[in-house]
């Protein structure tokens, strides 16, 4: 794979500003692996980007938005890769001076779907909770909420290398991709399998009773064959859930809740977070 350097256009010029819509200078993105791996041939001019932190050149014409010199982290629905770009202002929150343009552009995608994938399984205080694909993006992120809510995180990385960082952030147990399922001692309330579904498909008995069961980020040249006793050790009643992230409504404010963790310490992006409350649990 090679990497080229190119001048991005801006896709949208004031001009174009809707009445809603903020204008802002763009100062990080974050690159999503999905646009990274599209195979379909891509409409001239396209751009790719969800994920955006940036500075307001021009309030929304009407209704209440960040002012311009304000620092914003948003969404839009593509086309962030610009120096500058517009974006309906209920998708954009006013940054905290600590955090910066880089962090905030990480935030999105990757820490709200770690986030509902936490909250889909319900209470995770005192339950075994098992993260496939550990060492990196959304599975750190697994790891670091599950744990500081008071799960018992078993976590499976790559290599040796990650180990360490990954217990660092809360996983009583770490296990190489290797030795796995061998290496698991008992059964899992929740598995979240990120992988390609091979340890799912291989771990007969891993679920217990009641377990939840997330398939996401499956970006594997293959898929596996999840047969129903092969999943299932016996007469286990478990649910097994396909995730995919839906941008935020108006109404959701995860984006600034999670910012507000940042500023509190409750979530660290990387460093082992304090015992978190239940907000995040609602």
């Amino acid at each position: 794979m090679s990497y080229q350097s190119h001048t991005l256009p801006s896709p949208r010029g004031a001009a174009e500003q809707a009445e809603d819509e903020i204008l802002i200078a763009v100062r990080a993105v974050a690159p999503e692996i999905d646009e990274m791996i599209r195979a379909e041939p891509l409409p001239e001019g396209w751009l790719p980007g969800w994920d955006v932190a940036g500075v307001v050149l021009k309030a929304a014409p009407e209704g209440f938005s960040p002012q311009p010199g304000d620092r914003v982290v948003g969404v839009a629905t593509g086309a962030e890769w610009g120096s500058y770009m517009t974006l309906p202002s209920e998708y954009a929150v006013v940054l905290p001076d600590h955090v910066s343009f880089e962090q905030a552009a990480a935030l999105r995608v990757a820490v709200l779907t770690a986030l509902r994938l936490v909250r889909g399984a319900g209470s995770v205080a005192g339950r075994r909770v098992l993260v496939t694909g550990a060492g990196r993006g959304i599975g750190r992120l697994l790891v670091e909420l599950a744990a500081a809510l008071g799960a018992e995180v078993t976590a499976v990385v790559r290599d040796a290398g990650e180990a360490a960082e990954t217990a660092r952030l809360g996983a009583r147990q770490v296990v190489t991709a290797d030795a796995v399922p061998g290496a698991f001692e008992g059964s899992f309330d929740v598995v979240y399998e990120a992988a390609a579904g091979d340890l799912i498909a291989a771990g007969r008995g891993l679920t217990a009773d009641g377990a939840t069961v997330f398939l996401y980020e499956s970006f594997a040249p293959h898929g596996a064959d999840i047969g129903f006793f092969r999943f299932f050790g016996g007469p286990e009643q478990a649910g097994l859930r396909h995730f995919v992230f839906r941008t935020a409504t108006p109404e959701d404010r995860e984006l600034a809740q999670l910012l507000d963790l940042l500023t509190t310490g409750e979530l660290s992006l990387g460093r082992p977070a304090a015992a978190l409350d239940r907000r995040i649990s609602a």
